[in-house]
């Protein structure tokens, strides 16, 4: 998400009109859910996608036509053959598109730009606010704690709207899309080996905020981790004292030897955390889950870990591992969204 509004800030520094095309309802067997989103461009897509293919190649069509008219507006396709409205597809099912007309010159869509970048680059949760069912109208804004509501939108949204996803709001006459746009939690990997310099940079290209911890100051360098947001040297036997993890962060263990894995996973027993995850052999792992009983662990404690780390994917290599282990998240992650309250 954080490339979209990059691009978007180029585009206006350019002077260059764009349409943001955002699916806002999709049901049956659709490419993207909703919320997926592209930025369109007199010469095209210009990042992200809505699914590719024939529904994306007659979306730029369409904005190409709304870049034309400077009026925004809906269309529905129908992801089904032998039907007057469908596009030749057989997925089977149906998808609404918003598109949103968007000008360099209006100084609300600069500065809401300009806010969603500065809080991702802070790690700072904000909402994106967007106007799905006025045809013509562009209301396009920002909701984050610091900066209250900004932009073209109605400042009677609540507070209490604001919550973790996408949601749907009405108010009054007007239907409003709105999206947290970072994503809740970070991920600690600890250890900083073969396999963490491998799934730091997988981690960070699905957006995941990733923190590499370890006890060997050398390791812990930008040169090993060029992709991480955080590097952090720490003692390996007290956490505490340097980090605190919430109950919708990530812990990847995996150090360089099993006592660390040991006295990491005792630790992180002891937190909220969302997921924790310790990658060793099945022999590692039934030492592991030996010694955590003997320390007065219950099994029922012991299985919100998940071990051996990663799908099942008889992966190997470094960087089979780290595919791996970026799959368990990614899991875990969308059934986090699933989860998450809506209006």
């Amino acid at each position: 998400m954080k490339e979209l509004f990059l691009r978007l800030n180029k585009a206006i520094i350019q002077k260059e009109e764009t349409v943001l095309v955002t699916v806002t309802a999709s049901s049956g067997s659709t490419p993207r859910r909703a919320g997926a989103r592209m930025l369109v461009g007199t010469s095209g897509r210009l990042v992200g996608t809505i699914g590719g293919g024939a529904i994306e190649f007659r979306a730029e069509k369409i904005a190409k036509e709304v870049l034309r008219d400077k009026v925004s507006k809906a269309e529905k396709f129908i992801l089904a053959p032998n039907d007057s409205a469908d596009l030749g597809m057989i997925c089977g099912g149906n998808v609404t598109l918003f598109f949103h007309y968007l000008s360099y010159r209006d100084p609300a869509v600069s500065r809401v730009c300009t806010e969603i970048i500065r809080h991702f680059e802070s790690n700072q949760q904000c909402w994106l606010i967007t106007g799905i069912n006025a045809e013509g109208a562009n209301d396009f804004g920002l909701y984050s704690s610091d900066i209250g509501i900004i932009g073209d939108v109605t400042a009677e949204l609540d507070s209490e709207t604001f919550k973790l996803g996408l949601s749907e709001i009405k108010v009054d006459k007007h239907i409003y899309l709105i999206e947290s746009l970072l994503q809740a939690g970070k991920v600690f990997v600890f250890g900083a080996g073969h396999v963490a310099q491998a799934v730091v940079p997988i981690l960070k290209t699905l957006a995941f905020y990733c923190v590499i911890l370890d006890d060997r100051e050398q390791l812990v360098t930008e040169t090993f981790f060029p992709d991480a947001d955080q590097r952090m040297v720490i003692d390996m036997e007290n956490i505490e004292q340097s980090i605190q993890l919430t109950e919708a962060d990530y812990a990847i263990v995996m150090t360089r030897g099993h006592q660390f894995d040991f006295l990491l996973t005792k630790q992180l027993l002891a937190t909220k955390a969302h997921y924790i995850g310790v990658m060793g052999s099945k022999q590692k792992i039934a030492i592991q889950i030996r010694r955590l009983k003997e320390s007065g662990f219950s099994m029922e404690e012991i299985e919100r870990i998940n071990m051996p780390i990663g799908l099942k994917i008889k992966a190997e290599t470094p960087a089979e591992l780290a595919i791996s282990v970026a799959g368990e998240l990614i899991e875990k992650r969308a059934e986090t969204a699933r989860k998450s309250p809506s209006k």
